[in-house]
């Protein structure tokens, strides 16, 4: 296993560190064991305070192109969701963005990341917004 995540192994277990740490973009990551070994679980959570949109998308890395398959979202009083990928019905390699509510309505990129679905299969990951 390695902390890169487009590894033929996956990303270890027990990962969990800052992605982005600075004002308005506070969002740690981890990476846990999932309760289903076949599956890739994705988790977004936001700190009680935070009530601005913020969402996490799956997409398919297709040749050049990158397909979204699901976003998961959070705002107002909604502070978790998650989403289970089965690693046997989805391609190789995957890419994740991170967003969160912008000015005057447009959203702001927050963060991404391609990693290999497959190598991940068993793990959870988790992206949590601590500060807005």
């Amino acid at each position: 296993m390695s902390e890169d995540a487009l590894a033929p192994d996956g990303l270890d277990i027990g990962i969990d560190s800052m992605i982005r740490d600075e004002p308005g973009y506070r969002i740690r990551f981890r990476v846990e064991a999932a309760d289903d070994p076949g599956m890739l679980e994705m988790r977004l959570e936001v700190a009680d305070q935070i009530r601005w949109w913020k969402s996490l998308s799956y997409f398919m890395k297709v040749g050049s192109q990158n397909i979204e398959r699901w976003r998961i979202e959070t705002k107002n009083d909604v502070k978790s969701a998650e989403q289970f990928i089965n690693t046997a019905e989805t391609l190789q390699f995957g890419y994740l963005e991170l967003w969160k509510g912008g000015f005057i309505g447009f959203g702001a990129r927050a963060s991404s990341l391609d990693f290999n679905v497959w190598a991940n299969k068993g793990r959870r990951f988790v992206f949590r917004w601590e500060q807005d």
